[in-house]
């Protein structure tokens, strides 16, 4: 797309160079000879950048900055300048300028800021794109919560909703959640319209943790060949969630402590404080608590993380909410996987609500998206699920399809035992149960399931299609 630019600078003979090179790199160009002039035509245009001389007579390059930032607060603009000073740098950050750059004559370090600025701003309407279908999403009345405990839970989350600023750490064991309550807790707040960056700390390398985090300026390490905003950078206005805090090296600690304290990051290889806003939020299934009385957690690290701690029950103490949560992800996985399941079926309820569910929600939400895979009918039945789930639990009545006749099953996988409760169930019942124990036992490879239940390929696909 063609990006709309607007130039101030008040040597005419300067101006006509720069807009000439920018028009030849396929900027829309305007430009204004004053500050005056420039604060004018933005009453009836609306640039997407905004790049303004440091030194003007009258209004200076700081003092247009100012205005109009409070007039157009998320339009990004340049500070342009021959003879800048660290002083005048840290004043343009201060202001909000999205960067400050030394005039040239090949202009390379302004078309790559501008470059740059672009990407920034296309991201910034991808986020503003899809954080409607996001906030949709994790909208809190989306949220399951059938049990006392998850309502309790939420009264918490409603009440930090109200207040954009305080930093929440969320623990719990894994895959309880916590993850998705950090984005409920964003996608609810005053920042939703914001980037909510997630950093899994234990996945970047320490030595790059920094340039990561912070940014680096181009030059400032081997293989740094232009300037890089990092994740906090990208986060402004929005939310930075520590995926596994617990996790993070106690160097990187102290880096990252200092940025809580100071709310400003300064990139690798700079000189400039950048201030910063955004929310902070980490995650962990660690006991935070005890990792500092073993020395693996700085203290004042936990403390200023510490300021409203949410425990994410685990799945064992929110029953109620087992059958809402799994009947949520049978319809999203039905729809990803393109099958006809519809229902969850009474045997399967009663399989996942006897099962003791180590993996939490993510086991739950596994467990139903392979059910569903393998399943050939438009109702999930117990037989869908892995034997070795079926086997942990016993459950009885007429709509459970398969269990373990005997503890010589696990030894002997040859055996299928099925039970089949007469007068409640069919003959076609019992065929179907078989053909999907059979078929979940070959890993749904459809041939070797044919092979072992000696009928074609085509056979038992036609023997698998509902029945009317």
């Amino acid at each position: 797309m063609a990006w709309h630019l607007l130039l101030l600078e008040d040597e005419a003979s300067v101006r006509e160079a720069f807009a000439l090179r920018l028009r030849d790199q396929g900027y829309m160009v305007q430009t204004a000879g004053s500050g005056e002039e420039a604060l004018g035509l933005l009453r009836s245009f609306e640039p997407d950048v905004l790049v303004v001389d440091l030194v003007m007579p009258n209004l200076s390059g700081l003092d247009v900055l100012a205005r109009v930032k409070q007039q157009l607060p998320a339009l990004p603009v340049i500070v342009l300048t021959a003879r800048g000073t660290v002083k005048d740098a840290v004043e343009a950050m201060r202001l909000g300028a999205f960067d400050f750059v030394a005039k040239s004559i090949d202009m390379d370090d302004l078309l790559h800021t501008l470059r740059r600025a672009t990407e920034f701003l296309t991201l910034q309407r991808q986020v503003q794109l899809h954080s409607g279908q996001d906030a949709a999403r994790y909208a809190l009345d989306r949220v399951v919560a059938k049990s006392p405990v998850t309502r309790n839970f939420l009264a918490q989350v409603h009440e930090l909703v109200k207040n954009d600023r305080v930093t929440v750490l969320l623990q719990g064991e894994t895959g309880t959640g916590k993850q998705y309550m950090g984005r409920v807790i964003h996608y609810n707040s005053a920042r939703a319209g914001k980037p909510c960056v997630e950093v899994d700390c234990p996945s970047i390398p320490r030595e790059l943790f920094e340039s990561e985090l912070f940014g680096h300026e181009k030059g400032s390490f081997t293989g740094a060949t232009g300037r890089k905003c990092g994740l906090l950078e990208m986060a402004e206005g929005g939310t930075i969630f520590f995926d596994e805090i617990g996790d993070l090296p106690l160097a990187l600690q102290a880096k990252l402590l200092r940025v809580l304290e100071e709310r400003t990051i300064r990139r690798v290889g700079g000189a400039t404080n950048i201030p910063i806003d955004v929310r902070v939020m980490a995650a962990t299934n660690r006991n935070l608590k005890e990792a500092v009385a073993k020395g693996d957690f700085r203290e004042d690290l936990y403390f200023r993380l510490n300021v409203v701690t949410l425990i994410v029950p685990p799945l064992r103490e929110r029953q109620e909410d087992i059958i809402p949560l799994a009947e949520q992800f049978l319809t999203r996985s039905a729809l990803a996987l393109k099958k006809p399941v519809r229902t969850l079926g009474a045997g399967a309820q009663a399989l996942l609500c006897g099962y003791h569910l180590p993996g939490n929600v993510r086991e739950l939400s596994n467990l139903i998206e392979r059910a569903v895979l393998f399943c050939g009918g438009t109702t999930l039945e117990a037989a869908n699920f892995p034997s070795d789930v079926r086997q942990t639990v016993s459950v009885s009545g007429p709509a459970v399809a398969v269990t373990p006749a005997s503890t010589t099953e696990a030894a002997d996988p040859s055996q299928v035992h099925i039970s089949f409760q007469v007068g409640t169930q069919s003959l076609a019942d019992l065929e179907d149960r078989i053909i999907e124990e059979v078929l979940a036992r070959s890993g749904g490879n459809k041939s070797l399931a044919a092979k072992q239940l000696g009928v074609t390929r085509w056979m038992l696909d036609r023997r698998r299609k509902p029945r009317s």
